[in-house]
């Protein structure tokens, strides 16, 4: 089928029926504009006419997937073809035993096609962020920093006493959980299809060694609400700071003067974090919580806008302070396991709002069934959650185990609600042939395409400039030596993407600067040969109708 647009109105082409179907030709059919808004949508109508018996029988039988989206949409002239053909036809769909279409079912999945498949929106997607409305019964309830009472906050204090005091050879250690993350372990996921995946199993394992204490064995390991103000014993002991017992060199295995035995992690005050929060970071995860395709909910992979849930995450790191900014040691700092738990929470919210808790719901989520974000949650072995797989012995602990927090980690959270800005509207940059849409004259992406990264040390902001003044900036969390890591080696090149009004581009010169947080190799300002041959493209946004 090939889709023509002639101003407002569209038209499909008449095709040649596949041999094995009767002949059967798609009517020639115009709409109006107003007809295209009225028509119906993916998530609306058209989804809800496989049942899953439907779903299930076709996925078994051929491999095809009618619960997806996508798969629909390249495949509904197919479709139409098929439930359009008598009962006893060969071919016809459903199969047997299922039950055939009504006229009106076929009509209106004609109707979709003709409207260029507008995909519409869940009805399940909550925009308000309100609370669950079945928060899943569990034996580890999570609770805010600030709603613990004082017994729960001093048998968490002497969790953390007990594993700071261990050994740095103990595997239910602080040192051993810290160093898993950054230096001198490495084996953390950032930008990465396995990120959440990874830290849910963290939080997980580090709560264990919490409990591994005596008289800790029902602690909980607390979330930090970003809209909550740090309490102050989150800069008392053990909370306020850790000190390295040991050098923990480099990832080359060097020696690192700037991690030596005896650093001792910092970060900035309370107020100072909020309103770095308030300014730089939430508006990410405000965005995040509005997608309803996970590709989308993580952002920058696979060439996703990188406007969502990885930016806010890079973007928080570097508002807390100077050592959570650095990806070698950030986990020393107490403050790390209580922000990743509100990460967790934040992703778990999103699964609830998106139907996605289950593994079944979770992979309808997935878009782009070929990307790597679809092929950690299908595949094993690129899915494994090391070094925990390893370390415990258990196969099982993939990323696809990891989408059932309640059920596979006994874990929830106190609170499921969310307090967010105002999300920047959900407009695409990319959309397929087959949709219909208007551009946005007002509002324009601003990506910053194959930004090499390979050769600065450590984390680093992107500043978008109009006349050398800035316009914005984009955080991006790194180690030191990013050549030495394999993680980050298999995307070298990077892009940013920057949401601005049209008459703040336009009449002026753009370009980029680039700021290490690490000054001493080149400075306040990385030199653009250093960063290969970035470019810098300008682009409408569009309105999916």
């Amino acid at each position: 089928m090939v889709n023509k647009k002639y101003g407002f109105y569209i038209v499909i082409n008449k095709f040649k029926p596949t041999k094995e179907l009767y002949a059967f030709k798609t009517p020639f059919i115009m709409l109006t504009p107003s007809q295209i808004a009225q028509a119906p949508t993916w998530h609306g109508e058209v989804k809800n006419y496989f049942t899953a018996f439907d779903i299930a029988q076709m996925r078994s039988i051929r491999g095809f997937d009618l619960s997806s989206y996508s798969f629909v949409v390249s495949h509904a002239p197919d479709i139409y073809q098929r439930v359009s053909l008598p009962p006893d036809a060969q071919g016809r769909m459903p199969m047997d035993p299922g039950t055939p279409w009504s006229k009106e079912m076929i009509s209106s999945f004609l109707a979709w096609m003709v409207a260029g498949y507008p995909e519409g929106e869940p009805e399940h997607q909550n925009k308000a962020f309100l609370k669950m409305s079945a928060t899943p019964v569990t034996g580890r309830v999570r609770k805010s920093l600030t709603s613990l009472t004082a017994e729960e906050l001093e048998k968490l204090k002497t969790a953390f006493i007990g594993i700071m005091n261990l050994g740095t050879d103990d595997l239910n250690g602080y040192f051993q959980n810290a160093a898993i993350h950054g230096l001198p372990l490495a084996f953390c996921q950032h930008h990465d299809p396995g990120f959440q995946p990874w830290h849910r199993v963290q939080m997980w394992a580090f709560e264990n060694c919490l409990r591994s204490i005596e008289g800790c064995e029902e602690v909980t390991l607390p979330y930090w609400d970003f809209n909550e103000l740090l309490p102050d014993w989150m800069y008392a002991a053990p909370f306020g700071s850790y000190t390295l017992p040991i050098d923990i060199g480099t990832a080359s295995g060097s020696t690192n003067p700037n991690y030596k035995a005896g650093y001792q992690t910092n970060r900035y005050d309370a107020r100072t974090i909020m309103n770095n929060f308030n300014a730089d970071v939430m508006k990410y995860y405000a965005n995040a919580q509005t997608e309803v395709w996970w590709d989308n909910f993580n952002g920058l992979l696979d060439g996703t806008p990188s406007l969502d849930f990885i930016s806010g995450h890079d973007s928080g790191h570097d508002a807390t302070g100077d050592t959570m900014s650095k990806q070698n040691v950030s986990a020393f700092d107490p403050i790390f396991w209580f922000y990743h738990c509100n990460l967790d929470r934040m992703w778990w919210i999103w699964q609830a709002n998106n139907d996605a808790q289950t593994v079944d719901g979770f992979m309808k989520t997935i878009k782009n069934k070929t990307s790597s974000s679809y092929l950690v949650f299908t595949n094993a072995a690129l899915g494994k959650m090391n070094p925990w797989a390893q370390t415990l012995k258990r196969d099982d602990l993939t990323a696809e185990f990891t989408i059932d927090l309640a059920t596979n980690f006994d874990v929830s959270y106190e609170s499921m609600t969310l307090d967010l800005p105002q999300a920047q509207a959900n407009k695409h940059l990319f959309l397929g042939m087959a949709r219909t849409f208007t551009a946005d004259d007002q509002e324009v992406n601003v990506r910053v395409t194959d930004l090499d990264r390979t050769k600065i040390p450590g984390t680093f902001k992107v500043y978008l400039l109009r006349n050398e003044e800035v316009l914005d900036k984009s955080v991006f969390f790194q180690p030191d030596e990013v050549e030495k890591c394999s993680n980050c080696m298999k995307i070298p090149k990077v892009h940013f993407d920057f949401r601005l009004p049209l008459a703040a581009v336009t009449g002026g010169l753009l370009s980029i600067r680039v700021e290490p947080n690490n000054k001493e190799m080149y400075g306040d300002t990385v030199p653009l040969k250093v960063l290969g041959n970035p470019t810098i493209s300008v682009s409408l946004l569009m309105d999916a109708i």
